[in-house]
């Protein structure tokens, strides 16, 4: 049985093999096992995912600090990029679920404790100060080794390398305000010794008041111990503890995100994510139902302390339950269906006001970081914690989120887009994809922030470190301007919210864009960027498209144009590369495929005495070219047996219900728009089955039964009433055991046996001539349908990316499901043109 570390060895080998064939097989080996000791990593290599994790998330904040990072942990570059690019897949299930380990096994806080502070490393709040303190850490652990294992200086139950290791792991993962401060002031400097840093907590410690909660600040004691590297011989005392241990159990707090548009104490309730991504380009996000409950009157941001006491006060009546939840629904509905009238977005009037103030205030050096702020706020959709971790830089060898400044003067703002889903090495034909985005900055706001920064050029965009005061100013500000402006109240909440606001009630662009562009995780993209792969020309089109609809929006109203442009078309590489999903497939990819995919067909056509071998490998390759089909037309995920019924398939209105991930209530279940040449093609397949089980009859006649069932599935659903329906739909929906009209024919023995079609399958059998992701329709869809310029709407409506309050199907909704399949069938059908995709007729129909 190999081990986890012959499986990584041969993963980058044949990274090697592809990019960098200079490196040898024993090189890789000597690589490896020098990182694997330098990191004291445990024989299984259990977790190693999270260092790798740990490097993308500290690069996405600061690229020297990562850079630093790798260095110290002697990781070579080659190696973390065949293990973050490319999906490292290993059918070995326990092997697998050991890489992506993310709990660490009992001893390891004692035999391991530097390799928990890595693998543990997803759940710190990382920031540009605390990056630059975690890759000093790292640098002063190595220095000081032989100290921290001293057994002179080591405490009764524990040496000071795990006294230093545990208290820096839970440091940097508490979230109190206190050490939150901390993590944003310390250190000074990126340059700063480990000496200047121990002496900056003394300070900070021996300046305040004694906290209310005493293990947070020994946190930071332990830490100037490490750093000053001045341990003394623990002193050991007895103490006496109670018998009983009073207080309150501690429970996880639920995983949840706001709504946008919704009241503020009202937030969707998401499951926690998967261990494993999904290989076959489905990302982590998507591999569950996107859930329609919320959590009502839930303050997120702040964690419960330990002594307090839950509230009890339950209403039983179930008439105040029910009027509760109808309360909340509302609330969760009326948040989707903004209008451009809703009184939570910034009118045309408020903004023409704001922005002529803010014109106003950019001139006086007082304001200038304030107006910047404010800026950053409404275009960036950035809150002031975020805005603190931006960054002024001129060169590109040590780039970090925030605003980059080129050779020739201009302004780009430079953010990453990662997937956690990655594609294999053995996948061809996809888009090459870049994590790096440069996004044009005007020209006004560049200035601003230039004089703002006054002679040193580079550094944090705000020179103001505590977010407190910030946030505190600009309320002050906008409260003032607010009362001396009519209509209206501008506040925080808006501005940083706006765009989202606007696009919900304008649809101008695809709220992907933004995300792309800004590194703004939004509600409403959580699942939707997974799947989107856009050109970064085109990009950076659309958001001049939204800012120039804002601007057009002002001139309506005020009847002048505005003194300043909001956003200016630069495109940083003109080379227009690709951004986001890395399982989109070229189009020249779908014509190999579909071409490989014909000449199976037309290969493998029955001679005129219709052997029974020949009909199998000809309903093989015919189910293959249909299936395939199917999934680039509808947007199918990579499921099991898909299409489980013919009764889901209606072609005189062009459309099919699908299910491919759902829940008990069927919450997720959709209608799609079904091209016309799919509509053929289906019409023709199901033909060819009526036909297959009238030349197999005699030979198998179970299986033909079967076929009868799936074939005239009609005559027997229409007499159903509504609870036999339900009861049906949940048999049969996205069903591995029941048999779909998707199948291949498999010899066992003399005998032959129908198996649903299954992902590997669909991607196996064409894989000498070309090899995709079976999930590669989907994201082909999607990205192609942005490309097109259709409504986010119908968009999400075809690819089934609603969120908690959006149900299509509900008997509330407004939506036409016939208008919507009549505007996105003439889309699908010019896609499908595009491509190569034809209708075929089966020779046995």
């Amino acid at each position: 049985m190999k081990s986890l570390k012959q499986y990584l060895v041969e993963h980058i080998c044949r990274y090697c093999e592809l990019n960098m064939p200079q490196i040898s097989q024993d090189e890789v080996s000597e690589d490896l096992d020098e990182f694997v000791e330098r990191i004291f990593a445990p024989e299984s290599l259990g977790g190693l995912k999270q260092v790798i994790r740990l490097i993308v998330r500290v690069r996405n904040i600061s690229f020297h600090s990562a850079q630093s990072i790798m260095k110290e942990l002697h990781l070579a570059t080659y190696i973390f990029d065949a293990l973050h690019k490319y999906s490292f897949d290993i059918e070995d299930r326990y092997i697998s679920n050991e890489y992506h380990r993310t709990k660490y096994q009992k001893g390891w806080c004692s035999e391991y404790p530097f390799y928990v502070v890595l693998l543990k490393s997803y759940e710190y709040n990382l920031t540009i100060k605390s990056c630059e303190l975690f890759a000093t850490f790292i640098n002063h652990y190595y220095s000081v080794l032989d100290t921290l294992r001293d057994k002179d200086l080591a405490r009764e139950s524990s040496t000071r390398e795990e006294d230093a290791c545990s208290n820096f792991r839970l440091f940097m993962r508490t979230n109190v305000a206190e050490l939150n401060f901390v993590r944003e002031t310390i250190p000074n400097t990126s340059g700063d010794s480990p000496t200047a840093i121990a002496h900056q907590l003394d300070q900070y410690l021996t300046s305040k008041e004694t906290w209310p909660y005493l293990p947070h600040k020994n946190y930071l004691r332990t830490l100037c111990h490490f750093f000053s590297n001045d341990w003394k011989p623990a002193k050991h005392i007895t103490r006496r503890r109670l018998a009983i241990d009073r207080v309150p159990k501690r429970y996880a707090d639920p995983i949840a995100i706001p709504i946008v548009g919704a009241h503020d104490d009202i937030f969707a309730l998401i499951p926690d994510e998967p261990l494993i991504p999904n290989s076959e380009g489905l990302n982590d996000d998507d591999q569950y139902a996107a859930q329609i409950f919320v959590i009502n009157n839930r303050d997120v941001d702040t964690k419960r302390d330990k002594t307090e006491l839950l509230d009890t006060a339950i209403p039983f009546n179930k008439h105040v339950q029910k009027r509760t939840a109808i309360d909340v629904t509302a609330s969760v509905r009326r948040s989707h269906n903004m209008g451009i009238q809703n009184t939570q977005l910034l009118m045309p009037e408020e903004l023409s006001f704001l922005i002529e103030k803010l014109i106003l205030m950019g001139h006086q050096p007082a304001n200038r970081e304030m107006v910047i702020v404010i800026w950053l706020m409404l275009l960036l959709s950035k809150s002031v914690e975020e805005i603190q971790s931006l960054v002024v830089f001129t060169d590109l060898s040590r780039k970090q989120q925030g605003l980059y400044i080129d050779e020739l003067g201009q302004a780009w703002w430079f953010f990453y887009v990662s997937h956690s889903a990655k594609a294999k090495l053995d996948n061809e034909g996809l888009r090459e994809v870049k994590e790096e985005v440069f996004t044009p900055c005007p020209e006004f706001l560049q200035k601003l922030i230039v004089a703002n920064r006054e002679a040193q050029l580079t550094g944090p965009i705000l020179k103001e470190k505590d977010s407190k005061i910030i946030t505190s100013s600009v309320v002050r500000k906008l409260k003032k301007l607010s009362e001396r402006h009519a209509s209206g109240r501008v506040s925080v909440r808006r501005l940083v919210n706006f765009v989202s606001y606007y696009l919900n009630s304008t649809d101008v662009i695809d709220p992907i864009f933004i995300d792309y562009s800004y590194a703004v995780h939004m509600y409403t993209t959580r699942v939707a960027r997974s799947y989107a792969n856009v050109s970064d020309h085109f990009r950076t089109e659309q958001l001049a498209k939204l800012w120039q609809n804002v601007e057009q929006d002002i001139q309506r109203y005020t009847g002048k144009r505005l003194p300043i442009s909001l956003f200016e078309i630069h495109h940083f590489d003109q080379a227009d590369p690709f951004i986001g999903s890395s399982f989109t497939p070229t189009n020249d990819a779908i014509s190999t495929l579909i071409n490989s995919l014909t000449k199976r067909v037309l290969a493998s056509i029955p001679g005129f005495h219709h052997r029974l071998l020949d009909m199998i490998e000809y309903h093989n390759a015919f189910t293959a070219y249909t299936a395939w089909m199917l999934l680039f037309g509808t947007g199918y995920r990579a499921a099991w047996n898909p299409l489980p019924t013919f009764a889901l398939f209606l072609p005189s209105l062009n459309l099919m219900g699908i299910s491919d991930k759902d829940d008990s209530d069927f919450s997720h279940s959709r209608i799609v728009a079904v091209p016309n040449i799919l509509v053929s093609q289906l019409k023709e397949y199901k033909r060819h089955l009526g036909c297959l089980r009238s030349l197999l009859r005699v030979l198998l006649p179970k299986l033909c039964s079967t076929i009868d069932n799936i074939v005239d599935v009609e005559q027997n659903v229409l007499s159903f009433n509504h609870s036999q329906a339900t009861q049906w739909y949940k048999v049969i929906r996205n069903s591995r055991k029941e048999q779909g009209p998707f199948f291949f024919f498999n010899r066992q023995g003399n005998s032959v046996v129908a198996t649903n079609l299954s992902p590997s399958e669909l991607v196996n059998y064409c894989k000498n001539e070309i090899k995709l992701p079976a999930n590669a329709g989907r994201h082909w869809l999607k990205s192609h349908l942005l490309k097109k310029n259709i409504c986010p709407e119908l968009i999400n409506f075809q690819m089934g990316h609603w969120q908690a309050g959006e149900v299509p199907l509900g008997h509330y909704s407004a939506l036409s499901h016939v208008e919507a399949i009549n505007e996105m069938v003439p889309v699908l059908d010019e896609l499908f043109e595009e491509v190569g995709w034809k209708s075929l007729k089966s020779v046995i129909s």
